[in-house]
């Protein structure tokens, strides 16, 4: 078991760095929890505390549940050094009361994407299990569960070159001598094959991976099951090495410590291997609606776009205002206007049966003729892109959105991504409070049908349960299966995922106390949501910046280069003589060419004099480009000047 001394008098000047006083018997100075909320608290010093979860950290860290390692910028590998260099009794049992890691002890692994989680695992482990195997003449396992079916396409291609292969949901799948790939969904339908194989003592699972383990709670909402999933894995696999890996634990690791106790009682504390996040990769911006982002869709030229919205049919309204050219646009412009036609790509859970995705999910890129992918919350865990240079996101969720963000993979230190991350506003905000209550009143509903000390011998309230949920309108019915689960020993019962309604009653206060906080400070500023939206910067160690503002400003950080760029010419009065015109030809065409559609149909020729000025009064663009001589002289020479262009057109009417 891995030990902690957690309990040595510390300095005052060690005292000195921490922020939180729960910290102090803390191994670290900074955890992000800590680093978010005293961002947030420093960016708005008038909060009485800085969170909008009146009970998040009430009890004081949550992370003082575990032994913890602190591992900083390490590669995963790295961090965990030897300590899962188990070995084995005669019996085949891995050996207790040593320094290694053992079946009674839950390892955490927290670490965000690209540090090497699947690396270690892949690497390091499966080498090891074969070592072992060797030496004690077993045949004993890794088991990895994986949740969507995507991210398992990509674990298997990785352990595996495979090109063609059924993705029956069902189905285990083996990898060479000692590893196993099968997803979360399919835990339930394959328990009594899973106990039979735990009893073979020579070639059970030895260790249990739960990759992108916030599946237990980000799935909860429409997934009924995942709590019984978590409790067959405990339960099942009580002998093994339970590790849970994934870039987002705070939400789901005390789901998971509370049913290691619960269903495996001799369980201990659990390791917590620590990975500090690092998003200095980030450029963020803020939108409020799609519809301000597509010019900067559509004219960045060769950029890869992967953008997430969780409503399908969004997905295609997106689509469809992508690879529309403006009706309102000539003739000519809708010749020369780049088209996105063919090169946007809607991504659903039907999506997994289509081969060109499957395609791109193996090579871990987009192919050539895609130049946006959307996407819905079927790849937002742990499937991995590269040439990623725009990611869009749209939830409200912290755990949701940090996962998103890290399906753009960087490799090298000087790759860049920009993020564009959505501003929310009252209306929004109210909607998520109807939605989360209409979830409440059905659990509420639950009890009253099936908690027998709520029962009225007068009135029947199953009935009414069952009528509502189950024998009514559509919509009640896909709610209900979202939120309640056949039994499986009384088919005729319906039972409520715990943690989903563990969550509802987290999330109800959490979302009213960021309405309340909107309507309080909304009146005083241009639009709604600045607070929250500093409270989502926080999550990537951002500030917020006004000239990143896509929603105030009206405009994209494009287009304010565009301008400063004129601007620099209309405020030092600088000549543009000839020998220098091509080169402000040239700076002009390429920063018009981020923001706007492209003028001209050779992509290689630049916008002279009367081009641009036809530009600036299409777009009414308040410069204009004039020819000067000099007083003294036959020079000719370019002047940016300022021109009112709605002051014009009151004159021409």
């Amino acid at each position: 078991m891995i030990k902690q001394n957690r309990f040595r008098v510390i300095t005052d000047e060690e005292a000195s760095r921490y922020k939180f006083t729960f910290c102090k018997l803390c191994e670290f100075y900074e955890c992000e929890l800590v680093e978010e909320y005293m961002l947030l608290k420093k960016n708005n010093p008038d909060m009485d505390f800085p969170s909008y979860d009146q009970n998040d950290l009430a009890n004081g860290c949550p992370m003082k549940k575990f032994v913890q390692i602190e591992c900083g910028r390490k590669r995963v590998a790295d961090g965990i050094g030897d300590h899962f260099k188990i070995n084995t009794r005669h019996n085949f049992e891995i050996e207790t009361d040593t320094d290694k890691w053992e079946p009674k002890q839950p390892v955490f692994i927290s670490a965000q994407t690209g540090q090497g989680k699947n690396y270690f695992v892949e690497k390091t482990l499966l080498p090891y299990i074969r070592e072992l195997n060797l030496k004690k003449h077993t045949d004993q396992k890794v088991l990895i569960i994986s949740n969507r079916i995507a991210l398992r396409l990509q674990i298997e291609n990785r352990i595996k070159n495979i090109n063609d292969q059924d993705i029956e949901q069902e189905t285990i799948y083996s990898y060479g001598d000692c590893v196993d790939v099968i997803s979360y969904q399919s835990i339930l339908n394959r328990v009594d094959d899973l106990k039979g194989k735990q009893e073979r003592k020579t070639s059970r699972y030895i260790f249990v991976v739960c990759d992108e383990a916030h599946f237990f709670t980000s799935d909860a909402m429409f997934n009924p099951n995942t709590g019984e999933i978590l409790a067959a894995i405990v339960s099942i696999f009580s002998d093994a090495i339970r590790i849970y890996m994934t870039a987002t634990p705070y939400e789901c690791m005390n789901y998971i410590t509370e049913y290691e106790h619960k269903y495996f009682p001799q369980s201990q504390q659990g390791i917590f291997y620590h990975f500090k996040r690092d998003y200095s990769y980030l450029d963020v911006r803020y939108y409020s609606v799609y519809e301000k982002l597509k010019n900067i869709i559509v004219n960045s030229g060769d950029e890869r776009w992967l953008i997430f919205i969780d409503n399908t049919n969004e997905c295609e309204r997106l689509k469809n205002i992508l690879e529309t050219v403006d009706e309102k646009s000539t003739e000519e412009d809708k010749t020369n206007a780049p088209s996105l036609k063919g090169k946007v790509f809607t991504v659903n859970a039907k999506s997994k049966y289509n081969r060109k995705f499957q395609n791109m999910l193996l090579a871990e890129r987009f192919d050539a003729g895609t130049k946006v992918l959307i996407a819905t919350s079927v790849i937002d865990n742990g499937v991995s892109f590269r040439g990623i240079n725009n990611i869009v996101v749209s939830d409200i969720s912290k755990d949701k959105c940090l996962q998103m963000v890290g399906r753009g993979r960087v490799d090298n230190n000087d790759d860049k991504i920009t993020l564009y991350i959505k501003r929310f506003n009252e209306e929004e905000m109210e909607n998520k409070i109807v939605d989360l209550m209409e979830k409440k009143n059905a659990y509420h509903n639950y009890n009253l049908a099936y908690d027998r000390s709520w029962e009225n011998r007068n009135y029947n309230y199953e009935e009414k349960f069952l009528n509502k949920y189950y024998n009514n309108k559509r919509e009640d019915w896909e709610n209900a299966k979202h939120l309640f689960a056949r039994g499986r020993g009384m088919p005729t019962r319906v039972l409520p995922n715990q943690i989903a309604r563990s969550l509802v009653e987290k999330f109800v206060p959490k979302y009213k106390a960021i309405l309340e906080e909107m309507r309080r400070n909304d009146e005083e500023l241009k639009v709604s949501g600045q607070k929250y939206l500093e409270y989502q910067l926080s999550w990537f160690g951002k500030k917020y910046d006004e000239e990143n503002d896509i929603t105030i400003t009206g405009t994209s950080k494009e287009e304010k280069e565009l301008i400063k760029f004129l601007e620099s010419y209309v405020n030092t009065e600088k000549a543009i003589f000839e020998d220098v015109q091509n080169k402000f030809s040239q700076e002009f065409t390429e920063l018009h060419d981020k923001v706007f559609p492209r003028e001209d149909p050779n992509k290689e020729r630049h916008y002279k004099k009367a081009k641009i000025n036809t530009i600036l009064k299409k777009h009414k663009m308040n410069y204009a480009i004039e020819s000067h001589r000099e007083k003294s002289g036959d020079k000719t020479y370019w002047k940016v000047v300022e021109s009112n262009r709605e002051s014009d057109e009151l004159k021409s009417e």
